[in-house]
């Protein structure tokens, strides 16, 4: 489908239903600049339904940690909204990421960037985490979250789910790297404002 069907699509969705809900099918063909295209056009002005893969890692969050997905999406528990801002579009394309966890306000925020490595011992185990991976060896589950923050901003949760990893276990590495002064935990959202950027 063109860019261009596609915002006509996004254009009839707002005026029917007031969010824009994009089928599985075209959502999954979304090209990046197709949805920055989406953006630019709609930005400040539509909210979007998050995909089903989305809305599939939600519904896991709540079962596995309901007091983040109460801080959330509130407690409309029987019909769960999945509502988010348009800008938010590109970053669902990612198979990994998806929509960030970095805002909570009732529970710590477990959101980490590359740049909340603080120190030289944290660039030795990515290094060395890299070489186990590229080895094919076993990561502990320290040097997978290690190795996952290098890469690209990511969230506790969603670490877990795509690893199929317990959440304690995950939190565990968490404290791990930040007790030996590799990794600092900013817990709430005003902390993190400064390493998040969206749209």
């Amino acid at each position: 489908m063109t860019t261009q069907k596609i915002l006509e699509l996004c254009t009839r969705q707002i005026a029917e239903n007031s969010i824009i809900d994009l089928p599985e099918n075209i959502f999954s063909a979304l090209t990046v600049e197709q949805a920055n295209a989406i953006v630019d056009h709609f930005r400040g002005k539509a909210f979007l339904r998050l995909p089903l893969k989305e809305r599939t890692f939600f519904d896991w969050l709540k079962i596995y940690d309901e007091h983040v997905w109460r801080d959330l999406w509130g407690d409309d528990s029987v019909e769960p909204p999945y509502i988010v801002s348009v800008i938010f579009l590109p970053m669902l394309l990612d198979d990994v990421r998806g929509f960030p966890i970095c805002d909570l306000e009732t529970t710590d925020n477990y959101y980490f960037t590359n740049d909340h490595f603080i120190s030289d011992e944290a660039d030795v185990l990515i290094e060395a985490s890299k070489e186990r991976f590229l080895d094919q060896k076993t990561l502990t589950v320290s040097q997978l979250l290690a190795l996952e923050i290098s890469l690209s901003p990511i969230d506790i949760w969603r670490f877990a789910y795509h690893h199929k990893i317990d959440l304690t276990q995950a939190k565990g590495a968490v404290k791990r790297l930040t007790d030996e002064k590799m990794l600092i935990h900013l817990k709430t959202s005003e902390d993190l404002a400064d390493f998040i950027e969206f749209g």
